[in-house]
């Protein structure tokens, strides 16, 4: 009995020592792999091989850097590969986890060392502050951009600023205006090429506003095609004596000038004798033959990060690396490709919290801590559950990471209405909404889009479109007279384009426009009118509807199912909704029909067949807001959008804006979006060209629609009067 609990126990023994020290099955160690955007999908070809080979390791793709972060948090994964910018995030979150090792792709300790460099025609005759070497001197600025090392980002640049530049803030000003006007204020004039702002109207606003800034370049459009725009433009801009300083990558200027170079021995390169290496202590030193200059800032090297209790495993790993298996066709080899390791890892011994690891870069940790303006100032954005208040304080996060300014602040409100009232009131500067929130919010709330969720493939934008079956031979808009109608819900985009159709076509008064044509209405949302604004027979427009007990069911999908079902002749819906059903993916049984549908166009677009289209989501803010207030909050989106967005198809970004989160789909904003834009979209291809537009009817018509509260006074009775809901009756919510 002894031998058999002994053997039993030294199986156990054994059993927990081939247990392995991470999250994944048998104790595997689990790699957060970033896919990107690119053609070349890392995880898809490398991934299977550490599972087919005894490697101890598996694979979990996350949805960005942010995604990777939040899965180590919560214990999911258990290590991955990280930007210094991702530790700061990480910093700031409170993320307990450890830098095991660098991976360098160069023999040096920083991947980036920022340098600055003058004309000697400026340096006084002894060393003195900057601020005397270098007030009312021209400046070759390098711009400012979405990639992560070129040019520099928001941060970087203000913070170089900063060491030189006093702080303004005009509170009359956005914070970037007071920034671009404290640059011009200290400078005689610069070359700044490239944009200041995403928004283009914007920018060449502010152009005009402070042209020094532009003096210095070769053309007066001071834009990115300046041939002083750019690491290597400002380098020109310093030999060709357009400016007398400028900031700059040490690479880049050690090549420009020749220094350190041990290939195209037969190149020239320019001169760098009138030049010098400008210190933060206002010293100086030579450029020529100088391998290891002054710096004001460095960028670490990505590194590999693990959650605690996992650092030891994932550093032995790491450490086991060589540089044999960089070519490695196992799956030793699929985790160097994975990993991205360009040369043997440098191993932390022993590892570092993120804070202590970004200490030892000279200016890279600071320049995340700058103080701001008193009072400060912040972009309140109101979201309607938890889910979208936290990937909203993760954008947050992400935006503060790279300089976006005033940072975003987050509120959660029970639904989209409280936070309509919310704008209203002042406790929040914007909501978001799709097409169905367009007239309450102008019409109920004094509120405007102020930015727009756009897509440029029209069957993904908000579409309402007239749909029959197939057998029911409706050819035309006039045959849907006395037939029976669905809606997705009341007071929502289909019911006003279709209730402006039949006023604009069919010459149709507001009283008589649904009272003629239709012979019933499925309209959700009448139920929960109350009984003042509505009347005693709510229930007409609600007895074709989908129903799930005594709830009336809303949406598109809802309205689509009455046709299928023959509880309609008509649903107004989306390409979007329809085109879901024809493709089967519709997961419901009444979907599994052999009931074809068909659009109906009108006359006046047959080439899209929609009544009316819209962008797929808005940012509202109040309409009273002050110019100053507008612009800063468009300036605070549209970088949010530049950073995070879908502009940036060969990254790994830290953040995804339009994209799955938490594994949930059109969470804040919608997964379809391609980029936040200004009214001016609408003149710009393909919108320009597309007819019918919801968005720019309402704001024409919104003011001039028909209440209830109308109609319920008029000598009508009261039958004929409920089918009158018609484009703007009031929803008290």
């Amino acid at each position: 009995m002894k031998l058999l609990l002994f053997l039993l126990f030294c199986v156990c023994v054994k059993l927990v020592h081939l247990q392995g020290p991470g999250s994944g099955s048998n104790g595997n160690l689990r790699l957060c792999v970033v896919e990107g955007r690119g053609p070349f999908k890392r995880g898809a070809i490398f991934c299977p091989m550490l599972d087919e080979e005894d490697s101890g390791l598996e694979c979990v793709l996350g949805t960005d850097q942010l995604d990777c972060l939040r899965r180590i948090s919560k214990g999911a994964v258990d290590f991955g590969v990280f930007s210094p910018e991702d530790l700061i995030a990480a910093q700031w979150a409170n993320i307990d986890v450890l830098v095991t090792d660098e991976l360098r792709s160069r023999f040096r300790p920083y991947e980036r060392s920022i340098v600055s460099v003058v004309n000697r025609r400026i340096l006084p005759e002894r060393p003195s502050s900057l601020d005397f070497v270098l007030r009312n001197t021209t400046l070759c600025h390098p711009g400012v951009g979405v990639n992560d090392l070129r040019p520099l980002s928001d941060t970087l640049a203000g913070y170089l600023e900063s060491l030189i530049i006093p702080r303004a803030c005009d509170p009359l000003l956005t914070l970037t205006e007071n920034r671009i006007k404290a640059v011009a204020q200290f400078f005689h004039k610069a070359c700044k090429a490239g944009p200041w702002v995403p928004d283009a109207e914007r920018d060449a606003e502010l152009k005009g506003k402070y042209p020094t800034l532009c003096a210095a370049c070769a053309s007066p459009a001071c834009s990115m095609d300046d041939k002083y725009w750019g690491p290597t433009g400002t380098l020109q801009c310093l030999v060709d004596n357009s400016g007398d300083v400028m900031w700059g990558e040490l690479d880049d200027v050690q090549y420009y000038f020749g220094v350190n170079t041990t290939s195209n021995k037969g190149e020239s390169f320019p001169t760098s004798r009138q030049h010098a290496y400008l210190c933060r202590d206002g010293t100086w030193q030579p450029v020529q033959d100088n391998l290891a200059p002054c710096t004001w800032l460095n960028r670490p090297w990505p590194v590999v990060i693990a959650k605690r209790k996992a650092a030891a495993a994932v550093s032995k790993l790491i450490g086991s690396i060589k540089e044999a298996d960089l070519f490695n066709t196992h799956w030793r080899g699929a985790l160097t490709s994975l990993l991205e390791i360009r040369q043997t890892p440098t191993p932390l011994n022993p590892p570092k919290t993120p804070l202590d690891y970004l200490a030892s870069a000279q200016g890279f940790r600071e320049a995340y801590s700058q103080s701001g303006c008193d009072p400060p100032r912040h972009v309140t954005l109101c979201t309607t559950s938890n889910l979208e208040r936290n990937k909203c304080e993760w954008l947050s996060e992400a935006g503060a990471v790279y300089g976006v300014n005033p940072p975003l602040q987050c509120i959660v409100r029970n639904s989209t209405s409280d936070c309509l009232r919310a704008v209203r009131g002042g406790e929040s500067d914007v909501a978001v909404g799709d097409s169905e929130w367009l007239m309450p919010s102008i019409r109920d709330f004094d509120l405007e889009p102020l930015l727009y969720e756009t897509t440029p493939i029209v069957d993904k934008m908000d579409t309402v479109v007239a749909y029959v079956r197939r057998g029911d031979v409706i050819t035309n808009m006039q045959k849907l007279s006395g037939k029976r109608a669905a809606f997705p819900q009341y007071d929502g985009m289909a019911w006003h384009t279709v209730l402006q159709y039949l006023k604009d076509k069919e010459k149709q008064d507001c009283r008589s426009a649904m009272t003629n044509y239709f012979s019933q209405i499925c309209a959700p949302g009448t139920e929960t009118l109350k009984s003042e604004d509505v009347g005693d027979d709510a229930e007409k427009f609600t007895s074709g509807c989908i129903k799930n007990g005594d709830k009336v069911v809303g949406g598109e999908i809802a309205a689509l199912q009455t046709l299928v079902e023959g509880k309609s002749d008509v649903a107004f819906i989306s390409m979007r909704t329809a085109n879901l059903y024809e493709s089967k993916q519709i997961m419901e049984s009444w979907a599994d029909s052999d009931v074809d549908i068909v659009p109906v166009c009108p006359d006046e677009n047959k080439k899209y067949c929609y009544l009316s289209w819209s962008n797929i989501g808005h940012i509202f803010a109040n309409k009273n807001l002050t110019s100053m207030r507008r612009h800063e909050i468009i300036n605070v989106f549209t970088k949010l959008d530049q950073r995070f967005g879908k502009h940036q198809p060969f990254h790994n970004i830290m953040f995804t804006m339009f994209g799955p989160f938490n594994h949930a789909l059109d969470v804040l904003f919608h997964n379809n979006t391609k980029s936040l834009s200004t009214a001016n979209i609408f003149k710009m291809h393909p919108y320009a060209s597309m007819p019918l537009n919801f968005e720019r009817t309402v704001l024409r018509t919104s003011s001039d629609s028909c209440q209830m509260k109308d109609l319920l006074n008029s000598s009508f009775s009261a039958a004929p009067v409920l089918l009158l809901l018609v484009s703007s009756l009031v929803i008290n919510i």
